[in-house]
């Protein structure tokens, strides 16, 4: 799934892009006719085509699961790594004072206790039994090769991952992640994906993942013992922000507050094409820091840059370093199959990448722009953008798609409003001000992309400013709040020579 463009498509996709660039680039007055002149510059939306179909990504699950299943040694499962939460570290996150301007928390992260160090594997029976440890005993397969595997287990939680350090695996050497519900991650080799052998999972739904390392076979007793893991913390994930493994219809919208509308339910002509289009821009992330979860919401942005694609845009108060960017997961078209439908499950229906590295960040503007480690699903939309300054427009319609709550797609429109006051740290022009017409914002729609009728970025989401910030059905004409927006044109400047060198 790693990018790998041929010259020739990365030439035609250049010409392409210029050209649409030259056809939208033009020069506006700032103000009177002897006003200094400016230039704008715009790019459209498009949609990308390279990429797995989401019936691709199952399949490639499905089998990978089945193959690991069918390997799995017979009592691996048997001395389970066992992490639990306390009441309070429930209650410590799900009733968190929500602040605006920061990400949601939705798990926590625990130290393994005990915790696993594989420092070389030995040949054992095929009893398979999970032992950990120097010499760790590896069960032997049909092909001349060894499994090992560790059933990680958690109570309370809603999804999990694992936090692998210290990992040198010889060739032919795979650690995977899975569970037995449906899905399969990995594989996992050399130093990991960040090549220190530093790295995070991908997350598995459900109160049971399973890691397991194959080494292909003929394998010698000294490639064994040139093994070394390490599993020092898991990252649980509560299941109020899980959800459950079947999917349910709650008696609000999956759990949001009443004022959040399913993005499902709003299409052409009830909202612009383009809008609709922007639905497949549009993932919520979850990612490990320190001692929590979070989640936020990022969008695809399309660029002009050869060297250079694949890229997310997203708030900097949600990510600003790569030890954070480089474990999100990020979840594809997390929404609805119909108005109002049942809640999506997410241990079987979202298509998931994992990683990412920041291209480029900034807190005036509270910008991130991330590149993805991986192609995101076939049929993307890619978010256009325009350099016009909005946030002194009066009355500009603005529309937006975000996952609050770590749940489904929801829609909103904005009017943007130059005359409600604003908050310090965030002023007007650097930032954009407006309030809700339709839907609204919650904990979680962070950093999500805020557009234009055609699908252009004009900014993305900071936060609620107003005397009831954290009420996200305040923030309508005339309401206590405003939400307010990073501008895009403010610090294009900054994200220019990647998007557009």
């Amino acid at each position: 799934m790693m990018k790998n463009r041929t010259t020739a498509l990365r030439f035609w996709r250049t010409a392409l892009a210029v050209a649409s660039l030259l056809l939208v680039t033009r020069v506006f007055a700032a103000g009177g006719s002897d006003a200094r002149q400016r230039k704008l510059v715009e790019m459209p939306m498009r949609v990308q085509t390279e990429g797995m179909t989401y019936d691709e990504y199952r399949q490639r699950q499905a089998e990978l699961g089945s193959r690991l299943a069918g390997t799995m040694p017979a009592r691996s499962l048997g001395a389970p790594l066992r992490v639990e939460l306390t009441t309070d570290e429930i209650n410590g996150v799900e009733r968190a004072p929500r602040v605006s301007g920061t990400p949601l928390q939705i798990g926590l992260v625990k130290a393994a206790t005990p915790r696993v160090d594989i420092t070389g594997l030995v040949t054992g029976s095929a009893d398979g039994g999970p032992r950990r440890g120097p010499g760790t005993v590896a069960t032997p397969t049909g092909d001349g090769g060894y499994v090992w595997a560790l059933a990680v287990t958690s109570s309370s939680a809603g999804a999990l991952r694992v936090h692998i350090e210290n990992m040198s695996l010889p060739a032919g050497a795979e650690l995977f992640f899975y569970s037995r519900i449906g899905e399969a991650f990995g594989p996992y080799t050399g130093s990991g994906p960040n090549a220190d052998g530093d790295f995070w999972t991908d997350t598995v739904f459900g109160i049971e993942g399973i890691l397991q390392l194959h080494v292909a076979g003929p394998v010698t007793p000294a490639d064994l013992q040139r093994i070394s893991l390490s599993v020092t913390e898991v990252g649980i994930v509560l299941p109020r922000f899980a959800g459950n493994i079947s999917p349910a219809a709650p008696a609000s919208f999956c759990g949001d507050p009443v004022c959040l509308v399913d993005a499902s339910c709003f299409k052409p002509p009830a909202i612009p094409n383009a809008v609709d289009q922007a639905k497949d821009a549009i993932a919520k992330m979850e990612w490990a820091q320190g001692n929590f979860i979070y989640t936020c919401t990022g969008g695809l942005i399309s660029d002009n840059n050869p060297n250079l694609d694949n890229l997310v845009l997203t708030a900097n108060h949600c990510i600003n370093k790569n030890n954070s960017a480089q474990n999100i997961q990020f979840y594809w078209r997390f929404r609805t199959s119909s108005c109002n439908g049942a809640c999506p499950s997410n241990a079987s229906w979202p298509y998931k990448t994992m990683g990412s590295t920041v291209t480029v960040t900034g807190k005036k503007g509270d910008f991130t722009l991330l590149h993805l480690n991986m192609t995101p699903p076939a049929g993307s939309t890619l978010l256009g953008w325009t350099t016009t300054p909005v946030a002194n427009t009066n009355g500009a319609m603005l529309y937006r798609i975000s996952n609050p709550d770590f749940g489904p797609q929801v829609y909103s429109q904005h009017n943007v409003d130059t005359v409600v006051g604003t908050c310090g740290g965030w002023p007007r022009g650097g930032w954009i001000y407006s309030r809700d017409i339709t839907g609204a914002i919650d904990g979680g729609s962070s950093g999500s992309p805020i557009m234009s009728a055609s699908a252009q970025v004009v900014g993305q989401l900071s936060g609620t400013c107003g005397g009831s910030p954290s009420d996200p059905c305040a923030s309508g004409p005339g309401e206590a709040n405003a939400t307010v927006d990073g501008a895009f044109a403010f610090y294009y400047p900054s994200v220019q020579p990647f998007i557009n060198p």
